[in-house]
Order: C-alpha cells, then sequence, then structure tokens
C-alpha cells in the first residue's frame, strides 16, 4: 500500500499473558490500525473469534449509469462492465432499495472486487454518490459480553463498545465507528450482519481517572477527533469523587482533551457547577468551564455561588476560581 498518509490495516494474533477482571481479553487478537502525526489509533477485538473479524478490500469505481440488464443483474458505467449478485446492496437515501431501483443517467457509488474470471462484482451499489478514493479496507470487529471491541488512542485514552467499524479509505482518511448492539455472521454469505443499538452507555471512553459513557462514537482522522453522542454520563475518581453528565462530548487526539458540549453538569462535594461547554485536562488535572452573560458558568453549594463567563475548576478538589465576569452570593455564618 502507497501514498502519503495512507493508513494501514494490520490483521495478527497476539498471546496475552492474563485476563483482566473488569474487562477480560482472549488469547487472540484481531487488530486493525491507523496512524495521526505519529499516534497510533488501535482497535482490537478482544473476544473469541466468535463472531469472527471480518475483514473487506473493495476498489472504488464511479461514474453515470449508460446501461443496465435486469434480467442478468449488470451494470455498465461507460464501457466497463460489473455484475452484481444475491450478495450485492443497494442503497438510495439512506435506504437499502433493489437492483431495480437503478436507472440509465443516474450517477453511482460502486464497491467492487475482481473475481478469479476477471469479472468485476460489485458488493454495494449507492445511486446517487460518489466514490471518495480509488479503495477502501473496511474492518468490522463485535463482541460479544463479557468482551468489548477496544480503540486505543494513542496511550492517553482508550474506548470500549460491543461493534466497532473501521473505514480506510485509500489516498483519503480513515474512520472509526463505535456503538452498542450484537452481530451475526452468515457462512454461506461471508457476511456479518450487523444489529446496531446505539443506547446509553453504549459506549465508554477513559482517560486517566475519568471515564464517560454515550450512546456512539465517530472518530475522523483528518480532524483528529472523536465524536460522542449523548446522553454523556461522566466519573471520576479520587479522594473527592466527581460526577456529571452533557449532551455530546469530543476527544481531540492531538491535544488529549475531553470537550462536554449542552447542559454541562460537574457534581463533587456538596457543589454544582452548570455551564454550556467544560474543557478537561485531564494530565493537569483541571477543567475550564465557559458561559455566556446571558448563561453565565454557575457554580453552588450550600454556603451560596459564584458566577462568570469563565471558570477554572480543580478536579482533584473540587475548588473553582472565576476567571472572567465574577458575580456571587454567599451566607453569612
Amino acid at each position: 500500500m502507497r501514498g502519503s498518509g495512507w493508513l494501514w490495516l494490520l490483521l495478527g494474533l497476539f498471546l496475552l499473558a492474563a485476563l483482566a477482571q473488569t474487562d477480560p481479553e482472549p488469547s487472540f487478537q484481531t487488530t486493525a490500525e491507523i496512524e495521526r502525526r505519529g499516534k497510533k489509533i488501535v482497535v482490537v477485538k478482544t473476544g473469541p473469534d466468535d463472531p469472527p473479524a471480518l475483514i473487506e478490500l473493495r476498489d472504488l469505481y464511479g461514474g453515470v449509469v449508460t446501461a443496465l440488464d435486469p434480467e442478468a443483474k449488470r451494470l455498465w458505467i461507460g464501457e466497463r462492465v460489473f455484475v452484481t449478485d444475491r450478495l450485492t446492496r443497494y442503497w438510495q437515501e439512506g435506504k437499502e432499495v433493489s437492483f431495480e431501483a437503478l436507472r440509465v443517467g443516474q450517477e453511482v457509488r460502486l464497491e467492487v472486487a475482481e473475481q478469479n474470471d476477471g469479472a468485476l462484482k460489485a458488493f454495494d451499489v449507492q445511486i446517487g454518490a460518489k466514490p471518495e478514493g480509488p479503495s477502501l479496507v473496511r474492518s468490522l470487529f463485535a463482541d460479544p459480553p463479557p468482551f468489548r471491541v477496544q480503540i486505543s488512542f494513542g496511550e492517553d485514552a482508550r474506548a470500549y463498545g460491543a461493534i466497532a467499524r473501521v473505514e480506510q479509505v485509500r489516498q483519503v482518511n480513515d474512520f472509526v465507528f463505535l456503538t452498542g448492539g450484537t452481530a451475526r455472521y452468515l457462512e454461506e454469505e461471508d457476511r456479518l450482519e450487523l444489529y446496531l443499538k446505539p443506547a446509553p452507555r453504549a459506549v465508554e471512553v477513559r482517560q486517566g481517572q475519568s471515564r464517560a459513557w454515550g450512546s456512539r462514537l465517530d472518530y475522523d482522522n483528518e480532524s483528529g477527533e472523536a465524536r460522542i453522542a449523548g446522553p454523556i454520563e461522566l466519573e471520576r475518581s479520587g479522594e473527592k469523587p466527581l460526577q456529571g453528565g452533557a449532551q455530546r462530548m469530543i476527544y481531540n487526539v492531538d491535544e488529549e482533551i475531553l470537550q462536554l458540549f449542552g447542559e454541562v453538569r460537574l457534581v463533587q462535594k456538596g457543589r454544582t457547577t452548570t455551564a454550556e461547554v467544560a474543557l478537561v485536562r485531564e494530565k493537569d488535572r483541571v477543567a475550564y468551564l465557559f458561559g455566556t452573560q446571558a448563561q453565565p458558568v454557575r457554580s453552588q453549594n450550600k454556603d451560596g455561588f459564584v458566577e462568570g463567563t469563565r471558570l477554572l475548576y480543580h478536579l482533584d478538589s473540587g475548588d473553582v476560581v472565576v476567571l472572567e465576569g465574577i458575580k456571587g452570593e454567599f451566607q453569612e455564618p
């Protein structure tokens, strides 16, 4: 595989020394790996090979349909002919359709594999879409309980979920999707059928003493951001444990920070702090909370409250310092 920034796939077996109690590990692991600015993003199937991980290698074609053969289920783009069969899937506006939805003059995107006889077989036909690169590698992972698929973002953070999909589009970009659900391997079709369930707590993210849960994770290697859909639940261990929540969250691989958005709420040692946005620097054990004049950051306990448009929050102690727009009210002893 060639090209600047081409992110490659490793399929290997690694013997582990022991099984973790909270996240049991098997004797063998199937792994997909991509890289960003010297950091490795590694997706690992931690459970047994049932269902198995599935690796799909596809060439990408696209263009305008110039001819159709409904009886033989063939289509042409220019002079090139593509064959289909019962394993081919057709999509239009995000919905699965049939071969009959194809029309001459439509633009299509095809995922194709060359057969032993030289025929070009289309496995995936998307009507109204354009190919974004010459080829892709798609890796599908599913782990039944008590195992979970694991994603390592460098050495700093990890994420866990039941199902992961890694798509590496050559010379373009790489994507990782993680959520809850189950999977079933269809041996006759050599296909992994996924039943996605992006429910609350389907995805867990760990960084240092902090743990967060959401419904799904989408990582874009070009931006270096892992976006976690809510509802977000947050916990941090220590002498003074912290609990919190938000509507959504982003983990930035380059900066190694967590960003919380929408109805941010932190509760610690009798103090409740609310904000619209929070930036958590776990390595520095601090968070910066942001608000506006109309909706300021507010930190309150039984003795009173302080408000401001920017606030420094010490994660270990729960102490707060208003950095901008300070306002407060306290009860006299």
